[in-house]
């Protein structure tokens, strides 16, 4: 049946769906599906009732099973005490039957007795834990002023102290929970396994570990329970902390005891710093390491009471930095702001932890060599300094929340201009910080070197680096033969070598980041040319044939060349491994760099691009010499790339006479620059020539041959064939 809650639930719920003025079916259709779950809710089981069906699984003793025991998580708090008094009941009745001598057995069950009084033990810590009070000194006055406030935030930065403690438990539990699972299922294996007397002490092993799995299920949900009511009651707390930056009062009490606390604060810095001025200037030397540990310490212990003083004189600050805007008769009040000390107390606590482990493994290490030395002094002096550190520590997190605060206070009071400098520096900071964490999370290890995210950035901002360097490099080049007319292969031949050595910079720099002595790099090298030199040795020639063609410059880029497999054509590209040709059909064609090495490489444009070429042709006996001569010269005049000064002329030889024609030659000189990697110098002069054979009327002759025909006699070859056909008819 539905109560008065249930109606009222019902006829609030009508309402609302006649607001949003939903059709009345739909309305009417919601709320009685509501009604409907709402009658669920109030026929379900109550809580602290006993279900009828449930009955508590008590095991076989001498051979438990495994898992007689998962139901326990699911049943409610008085189910799981009838269950564990069945336990015990049940326990106590089989304890009784076992063997007196049997010392191991005997030894095993007080264990076991121990446990399941153990899960009563924890529930009543639970009782004991929930009358706890979390924070019981925090206190919310109606008109707080700033010390009120301070006091209030100290409680609660206790109670998140106690919490992040309780929270540890937490982890340790359920670690240990999972531990536990493992142990059971180890168990069961060996109770499986196990042969003869052996059953007895597995079947024990195996109880024990169940009844431990329980207690280590009843302190988890303890402690979940408290953590979840502590987390309450902190929010709360927090809540009612930000609200009360707005009530803030201000107070004269308060100015006067926090200037007190200044200048108290400022005389023990002095005090602080000329104590560690004057043990830093004794000059007295010592080769006793107990005398100089002591020193040192001592040093140590100063340095961690000084930043704990400065730290509090500024928190002292910012409170009265708040108080003094809160005064009405103060126009405008300025933002007390040191960024330096926080950076600089993170530092010093960092290098005074590190500083404080060598020191400690110094003293293991004493121990380790004289078992008879009295170190418990040592261990008192990191203690003090130990804690100094946590004190400073937390102070560098109160100073974090007053300058949140101070902010809050100033923005509210003088408007939110006053502190947007200040905004953008503390979210700034903030970002910072959580990218720190981020960044120094540690991915893997290469040779037990952690690998951090801010370290891959580092890599690659050196690689990037590197490349942009590279095309700042190649763009600058290519402008200097834009504009000063350098020379381009000069220019492209530089451009590779500063590449090739800025990438292998970067590479150095890289290696040493993920903490590889570069040092060794001269074994790495020659183990590496040994590899070189069986399976690399094509790669790794073709690439020292590349260095030498960037650095002795026999080729470049846009010479004509011919090598001594045929190829013929013009450079485009040197790279370290390979050339690339464009011939005259236009194909690219890639050509290792030791054939330009190792090989006979013609290259008609190195030093002077204009060459002699020798075009041979033929005309028939009855041409007249000097004209064909004629013809031949003008011929050659009119092919542009024909090159002809006092000291370079056309010449025509007469090489020989042939069996049909008379054998001429044109000897020419050309400019190879001139002469396309598509085209043919000796076609065009053979056109030409051509051409100016044919205006002329000078004969080109062909090949010619004469036959002679030899006759036999023809009664010889009528006898032959006649015999021929006789020896056919036999």
């Amino acid at each position: 049946m539905l109560g008065a809650g249930g109606y009222s639930y019902y006829f609030e719920k009508h309402k609302t769906c006649s607001e949003h003025r939903l059709p009345h079916f739909i309305s009417l259709a919601l709320c009685l599906i509501f009604l409907v779950l709402f009658s669920l809710a109030a026929s379900a089981q109550l809580p602290g009732t006993k279900p009828k069906e449930f009955k508590p699984v008590v095991p076989d003793f001498a051979d438990p099973s495994a898992d007689w025991w998962t139901g326990w998580t699911s049943a409610s708090p008085e189910q799981r005490r009838e269950w564990l008094q069945a336990l015990k009941a049940g326990w106590d009745e089989w304890q009784q039957n076992l063997p007196k001598d049997d010392e191991a057995l005997q030894k095993g069950a007080k264990k076991i007795t121990q446990s399941l009084e153990g899960v009563e033990v924890t529930w009543n810590k639970r009782q004991e834990y929930l009358k706890v009070e979390l924070m019981p000194d925090v206190k919310f006055p109606e008109k707080p002023t700033v010390l009120d406030w301070a006091r209030a935030d100290a409680a609660i930065s206790r109670g998140q102290r106690r919490l992040s403690g309780v929270q540890l438990e937490a982890r340790q539990l359920r670690e240990s929970r999972a531990q536990s699972l493992a142990q059971l299922r180890k168990q069961v294996i060996v109770l499986r396994d196990a042969k003869g007397d052996e059953e007895d002490e597995a079947a024990q092993a195996l109880m024990l570990a169940q009844v431990n799995h329980l207690n280590i299920i009843e302190q988890l949900e303890t402690v979940n329970e408290f953590l979840g009511t502590w987390q309450e009651k902190i929010d709360l707390a927090e809540t009612k902390l930000r609200s009360m930056l707005n009530d803030l009062q201000f107070s004269e009490k308060d100015a006067e005891k926090l200037e007190k606390s200044i200048t108290d604060s400022e005389k023990k810095i002095e005090r602080i710093a000329t104590t560690r001025t004057s043990i830093q200037s004794t000059t007295d030397p010592s080769t006793d390491p107990n005398v100089n540990m002591k020193k040192d310490l001592t040093l140590m212990q100063l340095e961690v009471d000084l930043l704990e003083e400065h730290l509090g004189k500024r928190k002292s600050e910012l409170l009265q930095s708040i108080n003094r805007v809160l005064n009405p008769k103060n126009e405008e009040e300025t933002l007390v702001v040191s960024r330096e000390l926080l950076e600089n107390a993170t530092a010093v606590i960092e290098s005074t932890s590190r500083e404080l482990a060598i020191r400690q493994r110094q003293v293991v290490a004493w121990r380790d060599e004289e078992e008879k030395a009295d170190l418990s002094r040592w261990w008192a002096y990191f203690e003090r300094i130990g804690s100094g550190l946590a004190r400073a520590n937390d102070l560098e997190q109160d100073i974090q929340r007053y300058e949140k605060a101070q902010l809050e206070v100033y923005r509210e009071r003088q408007g939110w201009w006053a502190t947007v400098r200040e905004r953008l520096a503390l979210t700034g900071r903030q970002v910072y910080k959580r990218w720190r964490t981020l960044a120094d999370y540690q991915l893997f290890t290469i040779a037990q070197n952690p690998i951090t995210l801010r370290l891959i950035a580092k890599m690659v901002f050196v690689l990037v680096c590197a490349w942009l360097l590279s095309m700042l490099t190649r763009a600058f080049l290519h402008r200097l033969v834009r504009r000063e007319h350098a020379s381009e292969s000069s220019m492209y031949n530089l451009s590779r070598v500063l590449h090739y050595i800025y990438i292998g910079v970067a590479l150095i720099i890289v290696l040493s980041m993920l903490g590889l002595d570069t040092s060794k790099l001269a074994l790495v090298a020659g183990a590496l040319s040994v590899g070189l030199g069986f399976g690399l040795q094509a790669i790794f020639s073709n690439f020292i044939s590349g260095v030498i063609l960037l650095f002795e410059r026999p080729l470049k880029v846009g010479d004509l060349v011919e090598l001594e497999s045929g190829v013929f054509g013009r450079i485009r590209d040197i790279n370290v491994r390979s050339t690339r040709i464009t011939t005259r059909d236009n194909v690219d064609i890639l050509v290792p760099n030791t054939e330009f090495v190792a090989g006979r490489v013609i290259n008609h444009t190195l030093d002077d691009p204009v060459r002699r070429i020798h075009v041979s042709f033929g005309v028939s006996y009855s041409s007249d010499p000097d004209l064909v001569r004629e013809a031949a010269l003008e011929a050659a005049s009119r092919v542009n790339i024909t090159h002809t000064d006092w000291k370079r002329k056309t010449e025509v030889w007469l090489m020989g006479f042939g069996d049909s024609a008379l054998n001429f030659k044109l000897v020419v000189w050309v400019n190879s620059n001139m002469v396309t990697s598509l085209g043919d110098s000796y076609a065009l002069y053979n056109l030409e020539l051509l051409r100016e054979f044919r205006e002329k009327g000078i004969e080109v002759p062909f090949p010619q041959r004469d036959l002679h025909l030899r006759s036999w006699d023809a009664p010889v070859l009528i006898a032959r064939a006649e015999k021929n056909e006789k020896n056919e008819k036999k």
